[in-house]
Formats: C-alpha cells, structure tokens, sequence
C-alpha cells in the first residue's frame, strides 16, 4: 500500500488514479530539483507535491504519520545557492555559497522559531516542528486552504468591500501586537504576506517571518528586505532605524491598496517628492478619520506615524480622531518654536553658569601662544579621526592662541612610529600610550596637574587610579571589562536566560565555551580559563563550534558583525576586574607647550570630548570603549541596549594592574 500524493489516502501500489480524490497518481515532483513524493522525513512525514515555491523555500502537502493529519513542510532551499539530483533526497552546495548557505539556513530556523513562540495564535500559523535533515532544514506547520490578500485581489480586480478590509487589518493587528510585545519586528507585511484562510471559518493570518528582526539586536548583518510601495523609506537605508513604526507604515499600504485598488508610490520617491493621493479622493466612501488614519501610518518621516499599533487600531475603527497631516506638521512646528524660545532663555542663562564653572576649572587661564603635536592611533573604518578633529576645534575655539598639529596613525603602524619618534628624539608632545613599553614611558612627563583636575575627580572610576598605576605617566579616559557573547539563534544557540553571570560554569556545557586568548591575563584575573577553546571557535562564523566566548568589551564590533543574532552577558561578582583603557601621555616640553597639552587632556577627560567620540555615534559607533566621564558613561549605556545590565553592576568594579593581583 502508498498514499495518494493528493488526499493521502492508502491506495494499491499498482493503482494509476487515486479512487478517493479521482487523481493521477504521481510518482515524480513537477519541478526537477523538488522531493520524490513518498520521500519521508524525519522518520514521520510522508512528503507529497510541492504547493508552493519562493526565493528562499518550497512548501510541500505532507502526511504527518503519527498524528495521521495532513499538514504543511516547508524546506530551505535557496536554488542559486543549492541543487539536489533527481531523486536524491540531499542538497549540494558548493564551497563558495557555504557561507551564505549556512547564514541563511539560520534566518529559516529563526522563522520557526518566531512562528513557534506564538502557539496556536489564531492570527499566526501553526508551528509543530522544526529540524534540519538532507544537509538542509524544514519546517512542520498546519496546511492553509485559501489564498493570499494579493491573490484575492487580482481575482477581484483589486475592489475589496471597506468592512472587509477592516476586518483584515484588525487581524493582522492582533498578530503584530502579539509580535511587538515581543520585540519582534516582521518587515515584510504586503499583500502577499496576509493569508484568507477558507476553512469552516475565515481566518486571517500573517505569514513569513523569515524577514523578522528583534527591535533591540545591533545586528548589521541581517538583509535589507524591501517591497515597493510597501516598504519604508529607512528599510532602504539599512536597518538601525527600523522598528514597529516600520511595520505600522508597510501595514496602512496595505490598508490603502485595499481600500483604493492603488498600489502606493515608492516610500523613496514620496521622500524626494510626496505626490500620494488621499485615499478619499479615489475612493470617496472613505471617511475623513479612516482616510488621515490611513495617512498618518503612511507618513514618510517615522516620528509622524502611531506610536503603536493599538493607537493604529482605534484610529480605523474611528475610537481616535487623527487630524491632516498638514495640521499635524503646522502644530509640530509651533509648538517647536516655543520649545526653541523657552529653551534659548534657559540655555543663555545656562550657558553663562557653565562657561564660569569650565573657566574654573582651567582656573581661568589664557593659554600662551604654544603649538603642540598630538599622536593618536586610528582602526580601519574607525570615525576616530573626525571626532578628535571636532574636539580639536572645540578647544581652539576657547583657546585660540594654541596650534594644535595632529597625526592620525593606523593602528598597526603606531607603536612603529612612536619607537623612531623615540629613537630619534622627536616625540609627540600629547599622544595615546595605551599598551607602549615601559622604555617608552620612563621618560614621560608626571601628570599631577590633570590627575589634580576638576574633570579627573568628577570621572567615574579614577579614584581607584592609584591603585592601578604606579606612576603618573599615563591618564585612562576610558575602561575594558569581562564580557560574555552569546548567540541566541542558529545550530550553535544556548538557551542561556538573563543578562548576568557569576561563574562560567553557568554557561550549558552544550554551549561549548571559548575564550578570547588575546585577554587571556585579563580574563584570568577573574576566571579559571584553561581548557577551553580559543575565540576562533566562535568568531569564523564558518567554522562555528562554541555558542559563547568570553572576552573583553573591547571587541564588541568584531562581534556585532558576526552572521547570527547575540546577546552579551556581564559577570556580576563583587570585585570584578577591569582594566584602564585609552591611556594618554605627555612629553616633557617647554612651560607653555606641556601647560597647552596639559589643559587639552584634561579637556579629553571632560563631557565634551568623551560624548563626541564614544558616545554620539550611538549603536552605529566605531568606538568600544567605555568613557570614563560619569554623564557620558551613563548615556552610552542608554545608547546602547546591550551594555544597559552594566549600569547595574559598575559598582563591582576594581581596577588593579595584573601583576599586583
């Protein structure tokens, strides 16, 4: 006995036609590369047709032979990136596109994952299983019988009735909350992305979240998926500004196709020029609420949309009133104008508080005329350079009598040049000496006057300096500290639940540790690390073995760049080990020059310097480290969502050279 590939009923291996479904019996798929039916996965499902075929997967009719119902497998299978022999069940994919393969097979598994947390949402569709078998990936979910909003459309040459476009948006707002609630944004809702559902009752789903992204992930990585006339203007310009406001816009496109039979202008066009017709002017049934509830989610700059998809939904169901655009933009301007002009009182009357409090500090000195040479070291792709530019210029402009003549070094070439500037007697008289030998320090100058500065007592942290250093040589404007990263999705993923740990023992076994040999006398300060494996376990994203490394904070770009989703995880013992990063120096010089770099150290130590190079760049930042300057550490630990748990912790600190442990 078999099943029919069509209704799965038993039938004679001889049979031709099915007698239950009046069906051909097939023995081949339609398309070469797809599965026999008759193919079994996973011991239990019994695979018929493919019913559907996408960029990135095809969906097949299948047997679930232990619950005896038929149900949905959806297979991973990108065909410029894989093949798969007639007959054969395995994919091959070739050394080239193995990168690409396995990074794209995780966003699938993270499409099951989404779809699984929400159960049986009657909005969402059915998860059972996920696995992965045939050297790719599947995805066991119930069978639909219906047809897509985009699909109904075109069969009803795009007239829909408004209640029933109404009862469609409400739907899929019940699943976006659902998804929002979770962090979860989906950026792809269109047409082709809402399910009408026909069985004993209409449902509506929202299906494919294989494009769907946590609101608060830094991951740069992850594509950029955009749909014309649908997608937001900053879905095209990557992804850190993309958030619910993003899915609220995609959903009122979709609200204004249904309710016009128009499909709306690209969102980059409408940035350039917005020409977007008023749903009311092609359809004139639309009421004035629903037509400025429509443009109001639509609105190309993101602050002007709902805050929410609740406010969404009372907009359209008429329980809020939503004013023009046009009046939204005029009351936005007037009252930023009042804003302006109450806060430029304040802010002269502030302005002339803190200009006396800073001239205080520099004890309200006018610098002789100096110029002084400035050596930094700068990372590939780092913004370093215009930031300390920008500081640069801050400083002149309050002390103009001073030159300030800089070097931006790459940083594999730094300690190259500082040792000929050595040999040669030509040292920089202010320059970066994080990490240079003590040959090189010996002969620079004591810093008592910046350690003795207003903007030193006022950091964070500094008043362990003593502790840490010895000499008076070198001034920290900035912190490292232990950090754990953790992949939360992929083969490789560890359930590993909060933001803090206390031992590495805390971390699953499964999760098969790594530690950053590079912070190897750091980390050992505060954990027992041998017998792990080294941090190419986790970083060649190629070769992934281990869900979690340890390491320093220092390298949380050449984390954020890695292909899969992370979290990083902070040690939250008491007496926790931290080391002075970002270290300056100053060469003895003459009375005028070493007092210049003097006061300019201490001015990198202040609010100004600190916000402009580690901090306003915000989640896009080049910079890792972690200021010193208490107003600026706080911010950037709003900025940044994943270095938030330290707020919590900072007090732990303790900052004591290794050799003195």
């Amino acid at each position: 006995m078999k099943r029919c590939c069509f209704c799965f009923k038993e039938i004679d291996d001889d049979s031709e036609v099915c007698p239950f479904c009046g069906e051909k019996v097939v023995t081949k798929p339609l398309v070469e590369n797809q599965l026999f039916p008759g193919t079994v996965l996973a011991d239990r499902y019994i695979i018929g047709l493919a019913v559907g075929a996408g960029g990135f997967g095809i969906v097949y009719k299948a047997w679930d032979s232990k619950l005896d119902s038929i149900v949905a497998v959806k297979e991973f299978y990108v065909s410029r990136l894989m093949a798969r022999a007639g007959g054969s069940k395995d994919v091959i994919v070739s050394k080239k596109s193995k990168a690409e393969y396995e990074y794209r097979k995780e966003r699938f598994l993270a499409e099951a994952r989404n779809m699984a947390q929400f159960g049986s949402h009657k909005n969402i569709p059915n998860v059972f299983e996920f696995f992965e078998e045939n050297d790719t990936a599947y995805i066991v979910m119930e069978l639909l019988t219906g047809c897509t909003l985009s699909e109904y459309l075109e069969k009803n040459n795009f007239k829909i009735d408004q209640e029933f476009a109404l009862l469609i948006t409400n739907e899929v707002c019940n699943a976006l909350k659902s998804l929002h609630e979770k962090h979860i944004i989906h950026r792809d809702i269109a047409p082709d992305n809402i399910y009408i559902s026909s069985g004993s009752e209409i449902r509506i789903l929202l299906t494919d979240l294989g494009a769907a992204k946590l609101a608060d992930t830094t991951d740069d990585v992850i594509d950029i998926i955009l749909k014309p006339g649908y997608s937001p203007a900053e879905q095209y310009e990557g992804n850190k500004n993309i958030g619910t406001w993003s899915d609220i816009y995609s959903l009122g496109a979709t609200l204004y196709v249904m309710l016009t039979g128009v499909k709306p202008e690209e969102a980059t066009n409408r940035k350039i020029e917005d020409k977007l017709a008023d749903p009311n002017t092609l359809n004139p049934e639309i009421s004035t609420n629903l037509n400025n509830a429509v443009m109001k989610a639509m609105a190309v700059e993101r602050h002007m949309r709902f805050k929410n998809v609740s406010d969404f939904v009372a907009a359209i169901n008429g329980k809020k009133k939503v004013i023009t655009l046009k009046k939204e933009r005029r009351n936005r301007r007037v009252r930023r104008l009042v804003g302006i002009l109450t806060a430029s009182i304040l802010l002269a009357a502030s302005t002339f508080i803190v200009q006396r409090a800073f001239d205080k500090k520099i004890a309200e000195e006018d610098l002789e005329e100096a110029t002084i040479t400035v050596w930094f070291s700068v990372k590939d792709g780092s913004s370093e350079e215009e930031a300390m530019k920008e500081v640069f210029s801050d400083f002149k402009s309050k002390f103009n009598r001073v030159n300030i003549d800089y070097r931006a070094i790459p940083e594999g070439d730094y300690l190259n040049e500082i040792n000929a500037a050595k040999a040669s007697g030509n040292m920089p008289m202010l320059y970066e000496s994080t990490g240079l030998p003590e040959s090189v320090l010996e002969s620079a100058a004591d810093l008592d006057k910046v350690i003795g500065s207003e903007q030193f007592e006022e950091c964070l942290f500094l008043n362990q300096y003593s502790k840490y250093y010895t000499t008076k040589k070198q001034v920290p404007l900035a912190i490292e500290i232990p950090v754990a990263y953790v992949i939360t999705s992929g083969y490789f993923e560890t359930t590993y639940e909060g933001a803090y740990f206390s031992q590495l023992s805390d971390f699953d076994a499964a999760a098969n540790l790594a530690v950053d040999t590079r912070y190897a006398h750091f980390l050992d300060d505060n954990f027992e690390i041998a017998g792990y494996a080294d941090q190419s376990a986790f970083l060649d994203a190629s070769e992934n073995s281990s869900a979690v490394l340890l390491s320093s904070s220092m390298i949380i770009n050449e984390v954020r760049n890695l292909p899969y989703e992370k979290k990083y995880v902070y040690c939250n013992n008491a007496d926790l080990k931290c080391r002075f990063t970002y270290e300056w120096s100053i060469t003895p010089c003459e009375k005028d020059q070493q007092r210049a770099a003097e006061v300019l150290l201490s001015w990198m130590l202040g609010n100004v310097y600190q916000r402009t190079l580690m901090v306003n760049s915000g989640t896009n930042s080049q910079i890792p480290e972690i200021p010193v300057n208490e107003e600026c550490f706080k911010t950037k630990m709003q900025y940044l969502k994943n270095l938030e748990p330290i707020t919590e912790i900072y007090k732990n600190f303790v900052f004591q050279k290794e050799d003195e442990t």
